[in-house]
């Protein structure tokens, strides 16, 4: 059976292809961010406002999926959604972020990373 719409996951569970894409597309940009920010270097508002996009398609992915499944790509998805929202949120009230969060971003975006390499090479065959 061919599956072109939702791919397992590595817990078994079916994960539907907007969840797939919301976390790897949050997670980059997070990690990216998490690299500049812990390391207290300059992130441009157009890194900002990605970061806010990314953090808006997973809650729409959340929305749509969240309820229904709870599998470790979901759980991992809402995780770095509520970080990140956190971030941007601290960052249009022009608040301090502390370095713990900025690790914690880059702990979640490790975690999301390697759940996507764990399907990814199921994926790849359906990608070109």
């Amino acid at each position: 059976m061919l599956m072109t719409h939702a791919q397992p996951g590595s817990d078994g569970c079916v994960v539907p292809p907007e969840v797939i894409t919301a976390l790897k597309d949050l997670y980059i940009v997070s990690s990216a961010l998490a690299q500049r920010g812990a390391y207290a270097q300059d992130i441009r508002d157009a890194q900002w406002r990605t970061m806010a996009q990314r953090a808006q398609e997973a809650k729409t992915a959340l929305d749509q999926h969240g309820e229904s499944l709870e599998t470790r790509a979901i759980v991992l998805l809402r995780q770095m959604t509520n970080v990140c929202q956190g971030l941007v949120n601290r960052h249009a009230a022009r608040q301090e972020i502390p370095f713990a969060v900025w690790r914690e971003v880059g702990r979640l975006g490790h975690d999301a990373y390697e759940w996507v390499n764990l399907t990814a090479p199921r994926r790849r065959g359906t990608d070109a």
